[in-house]
């Protein structure tokens, strides 16, 4: 009879510990919201963009995305962004909301080319892991933004997007 009588109770002390034991199972790692496809082009004056990094921001409408956005346009200034949640997770899109953008390009100083800039750089890590150490000559330049802050600084970017849920979102830039 005291086994009858206790039975209930060892169902409810089961079941707290099925029910605690799941939820100690359960991934440290917070829910990913989900994201909406934001896609688009970039222009310099007149011309595509090549190289250049795009970074969404949060603002204040948007505080609870807490991902790092970016992307790389492409030869012809094209561009889709991905959001970073911590080192190991990736999404494609952008969690809906408002951003402040920002847009990025460095390239080497004065009229020196890319394809000189990579050389002198490609001979001064050739130097170094050989073990010698670089002259100022030997030293590559350091890289100038080509993009004025107005559009590279986010402080002080006017540049916004607003990123709609359920659809494809396209943006266009066109920076002067």
């Amino acid at each position: 009879m005291v086994y009858l009588s206790s039975l209930p109770r060892t169902r409810l002390i089961l079941s707290l510990l099925i029910i605690s034991s799941a939820l100690g199972c359960s991934s440290a790692t917070p829910e990913i919201p989900d994201t909406a496809s934001v896609k688009g082009t970039v222009k310099f004056k007149g011309e595509p963009l090549t190289g250049a990094s795009i970074v969404f921001s949060n603002t204040a409408s948007n505080p609870s995305a807490n991902a790092t956005i970016n992307a790389i346009t492409n030869d012809r200034g094209e561009f889709e962004l991905k959001s970073y949640f911590g080192a190991r997770t990736e999404k494609t899109g952008v969690i809906p909301g408002t951003y402040t953008v920002t847009v990025l390009k460095m390239v080497p100083p004065g009229k020196m080319t890319e394809e000189a800039y990579q050389a002198k750089v490609t001979e001064a890590d050739q130097i170094v892991s050989d073990g010698g150490v670089l002259t100022q000559a030997q030293t590559p330049p350091e890289l100038k933004q080509l993009i004025p802050r107005q559009y590279s600084d986010v402080t002080v970017s006017k540049l916004k997007a607003n990123v709609v849920a359920d659809q494809e979102n396209h943006l266009k830039f066109d920076l002067k």
